[in-house]
């Protein structure tokens, strides 16, 4: 058994270790990294070098859905509200109704062209209709070019949101192609009603609790926060699936609302999620990789080649258009929307789910679904940027990291702390720190400039568009602290103003 273990762990680190280190490389040209790791997975099996003999799918699939659950979390947690809001009826059309209409034209095309039956064709349809949230954010957030910011928002809002709803079509139309069909058709009515509601609520009921428990108790170690977040996030899923909610939106709804309210620790959750999400998005395409026989791929590959296209040419754009037909996005924008539609692990995923519950028989859907996601990743991946250049829409990137504190936690102590941004017409433009003559008890923490911290001293000259975050011995002193910033002191009419 130790011997087991012993190589389990070595030939793991070794594909750790291998997918980190080249998908530095891989991301020169733009591909998302999630393809590197699949074939690290594909090399690595039966039909590869590493001759790996792995066919599990319920394994696969078990796995598959802690590692989803943790991506769609942390895709949450990032996403901030403020961002989304502008575009948040166009991201919930294109997550609903985008989802239904994808399934129907892949259903159809795939019932005309491959001669099988409704219910098989539309669980295709269903499998393949959501865009993948890890796929599109390792291409979206590029840390020197980047598309705008509405375009980025939509996509990132569609991308997380849309797998909730993709999942309770695959489970409505696997349960039409195996049971009998009046019965499934009820329960297919209820779920449409009952399983997105009971996400919705229970979501937001699991973050009011982990909030209470977060900020109240006080543990003995900052490292005990994740390990509470992260038995509240599978708790959500679970209980809300057991009461069959949507575990996946309800795990999307407690994200979003842990990344946007006021909650202590934040920094730390932020920061441990965001490197457990890539361990776990590294590991899923592995073995997800390991499950493919690249001698099955090459017997579906023109049927594959054929579902690619109509899905990335056709489909897509399509439904794009009508789904954002009375939206404020022109048409350029709908373009590289329409492009930036990347599939990714979740359509494997559900395939392997598929597989699982019908045996061998599946083998078709899940080795076409593979060769789809492999074509959509590969040409949409490593385009999409050169597309939002043509249509002049890649933009320089600005880098604007948050300031390395928990800001939560100095707000529930006596002390008074502010973020805020110097103007052109501020008094401080161009002054040094010991100009400004503030008061006793008054820091300045960090200075943010260009992407950058800068930690000042007395001399530290401050310039137009410098973020500041500053810190006073009560809160009380925020307000006066903040006029040595506005108005010069030295001023009589400066003066006068204050005085009044």
């Amino acid at each position: 058994m130790e011997v087991v273990l012993n190589n389990t762990l070595l030939i793991g680190s070794i594909l750790l270790l291998l997918s980190v280190v080249m998908s530095k490389s891989l991301s020169k040209f733009g591909l998302p990294i999630l393809v590197l790791f699949l074939f690290v997975g594909m090399i690595s099996g039966s039909e590869g070098i590493g001759g790996i003999d792995y066919e599990n799918y319920e394994l696969t699939h078990s796995l598959s859905l802690v590692a989803i659950c943790l991506i769609i979390f942390t895709g949450g947690l990032l996403t901030k509200i403020s961002d989304i809001r502008p575009v948040m009826k166009s991201g919930v059309v294109l997550s609903t109704l985008g989802i239904l209409l994808t399934t129907g034209m892949i259903g159809v095309f795939c019932h005309y062209l491959f001669h099988i039956n409704l219910f098989e064709s539309f669980l295709i349809g269903a499998i393949l209709s959501s865009t993948d949230a890890a796929a599109v954010f390792t291409v979206l957030r590029d840390r020197n070019a980047q598309v705008p910011k509405r375009v980025k928002s939509l996509l990132e809002l569609e991308s997380g949101s849309n797998d909730p709803m993709a999942y309770l079509l695959v489970t409505i139309f696997l349960g039409l192609y195996q049971a009998d069909i009046e019965t499934s058709q009820m329960n297919s009515l209820i779920s449409f009603i009952v399983n997105p509601l009971f996400g919705i609520i229970g979501g937001y009921a699991f973050f009011k609790i982990f909030k209470l428990i977060n900020d109240k108790v006080e543990l003995d170690f900052q490292g005990l926060y994740p390990a509470l977040a992260l038995g509240f996030l599978f708790l959500n899923y679970s209980l809300v699936t057991s009461f069959h909610g949507n575990g996946f939106l309800a795990v999307y709804i407690f994200g979003l609302k842990v990344g946007n309210e006021r909650i202590i620790h934040k920094q730390i959750l932020t920061s441990f999620f965001d490197g457990i999400s890539w361990l776990f998005q590294i590991g899923l395409f592995i073995l997800l990789g390991l499950l493919v026989f690249p001698s099955r791929l090459l017997e579906i590959a023109s049927s594959g080649a054929m579902l690619a296209v109509f899905s990335i040419i056709i489909a897509r754009p399509a439904i794009v258009f009508i789904c954002l037909m009375f939206s404020r996005f022109d048409y350029r924008e709908k373009l590289l929307i329409s492009w930036a539609g990347l599939k990714g692990a979740t359509p494997i995923v559900f395939a392997s789910l598929v597989a699982m519950n019908v045996g061998k028989e599946a083998n078709f859907i899940f080795d076409l679904v593979f060769f789809t996601v492999i074509i959509s990743a590969l040409v949409q991946g490593s385009t999409v940027k050169l597309l939002a250049k043509k249509l002049n829409l890649l933009i320089e990137s600005i880098i604007d990291p948050d300031f390395p504190i928990d800001l939560e936690v100095i707000e529930k102590t006596k002390n008074g702390i502010r973020e805020f941004m110097i103007e052109d017409t501020d008094f401080a433009v161009e002054k040094r720190v010991v100009d400004l003559g503030l008061p006793k008890g008054t820091v300045i923490l960090f200075i943010k400039r260009s992407g950058g911290f800068i930690i000042p001293d007395g001399s530290t000259s401050f310039k137009a568009k410098d973020k500041i975050l500053m810190v006073t011995s009560e809160k009380d002193e925020l307000e006066s602290s903040m006029t040595h910033f506005k108005f010069d002191k030295t001023a009589p009419e400066s003066i006068e103003i204050t005085a009044s």
